[in-house]
C-alpha cells in the first residue's frame, strides 16, 4: 500500500539511504530540513522546510502524511544544536506537530542504552525524547539501534581515519580498556526495519535492532586496522582520563573532532542486542560488520 512518509532527517545519513528504500517500495515521501526549501529531488519525493528545535514549519511540512519517520538527532553538540534541544525537544515538537496533523504512526530511531543515567549524557537525552513521544499519544514504534555503520557513517569512518593518521608499525590507541560491546548493524538494515515497521502499523513497542556480532571495541579497531592499513600494528589502551583532555580541546577546536569527551563516555559502556534481534523482530538476518566493512578502504568515506 502505498503511503505518504515525512521524514526529519531526510538528508542525512540514515535519512538518504531510507529515502532510496522507501521510493523502491512506492511510497510518496517528504523530505523535512532546516534550511531554504530546494526543488523537487525525484518523482515521489518533495521537500519541505520544518526545524525540530523550534518545531517551525512541522505542522504544514507533516500535513496530508500519513506517517512520520523521525530521525534528526545529534552525537556531538554544536552551537544551538545542543543534545536537549535536538534530542529531547525535537522529539517533543515532532511527536506534537505529528499529533495535531493527524499522522497514524510515529516510528522513531532511537538508541541502544537509552535510559535517565546522567553519566550518558546522548543516552540521557536519546531517553528523555522517547518520553516525550510517548507522552502525547500519537501512535508510535521505537527502534532502538545499536551502531551503524556504512557509506557515510560518523564514527567508524573516523576510526578507520585514526588508523590510516597513526605512523606505519606505530600503535593504534584504545580508549579505556577496549571491553565494551556492540552490536555493528548496516545502515540498510536500519532502513528496511524502519520500512518494514511502517508497512505493519504501529507496534506500540519499543524494539531494539543489532547485528549478529557482538563486538569488543578493541576487536572493531583490530578489523578496521586489517581492512584500512594491512599492516601488523599492534593496538595500545590509553586510559580515558589522559585522552579526556585532549577530546575537549578537539571538541572545542574542530569542526569534525576524532572523538568528543561524550563518545569517550559511550566508548566505556556496552551496546549490544541479541545476535538474533532483527531476525526475531523482523524475520531476515542483518549483515554482519566483518563481512561488511571493505567501504572503509575508501578514504573518501
Amino acid at each position: 500500500m502505498r503511503v505518504r512518509v515525512a521524514i526529519t532527517g531526510g538528508t542525512g545519513f540514515v535519512g538518504t539511504h531510507l529515502a532510496a528504500l522507501l521510493r523502491t517500495r512506492g511510497h510518496e515521501l517528504v523530505l523535512v530540513a532546516r534550511g531554504r526549501r530546494p526543488a523537487r529531488a525525484a518523482d515521489g519525493v518533495r521537500t519541505a522546510r520544518g526545524d525540530v528545535v523550534t518545531g517551525e514549519g512541522l505542522d504544514q511540512a507533516f500535513a496530508g502524511c500519513d506517517a512520520v519517520v523521525h530521525l534528526a538527532a545529534v552525537i556531538v553538540e554544536k552551537g544551538s544544536q545542543t543534545l536537549e534541544r535536538v534530542n529531547h525537544g525535537g522529539c517533543a515538537h515532532t511527536a506534537r506537530a505529528a499529533r495535531d496533523a493527524g499522522v497514524a504512526h510515529l516510528v522513531h530511531l532511537s538508541a541502544v542504552g537509552a535510559g535517565p543515567d546522567p553519566r550518558y549524557a546522548y543516552l540521557r537525552s536519546k531517553w528523555a525524547g522517547e518520553q516525550a513521544i510517548l507522552l502525547s499519544g500519537v501512535p508510535v514504534t521505537i527502534l532502538r539501534s545499536s551502531l551503524i555503520f556504512g557509506p557515510g557513517d560518523g564514527f567508524f569512518t573516523r576510526l578507520a581515519l585514526l588508523a590510516r593518521l597513526t605512523p606505519p608499525f606505530f600503535p593504534i590507541p584504545v580508549a579505556g580498556d577496549g571491553r565494551a560491546l556492540f552490536s555493528p548493524i548496516s545502515v540498510g538494515d536500519v532502513a528496511l526495519c524502519i520500512a518494514l515497521s511502517l508497512e505493519r502499523g504501529p507496534a506500540m513497542r519499543t524494539i531494539e535492532i543489532g547485528g549478529p556480532e557482538q563486538l569488543t571495541y578493541a576487536r572493531i579497531l583490530e578489523i578496521i586496522r586489517g581492512e584500512v592499513t594491512r599492516l601488523p600494528r599492534p593496538l595500545v589502551r590509553v586510559p580515558v582520563p589522559l585522552i579526556r583532555p585532549v577530546a575537549a580541546a578537539m571538541a572545542a577546536l574542530l569542526p569534525n573532532p576524532l572523538v568528543t569527551p561524550g563518545q569517550l563516555d559511550l566508548l566505556s559502556s556496552s551496546n549490544i542486542t541479541t545476535t538474533q534481534a532483527v531476525a526475531s523482530a523482523f524475520g531476515f538476518q542483518p549483515a554482519s560488520f566483518t563481512e561488511s566493512c571493505a567501504y572503509l578502504r575508501e578514504r573518501g568515506t
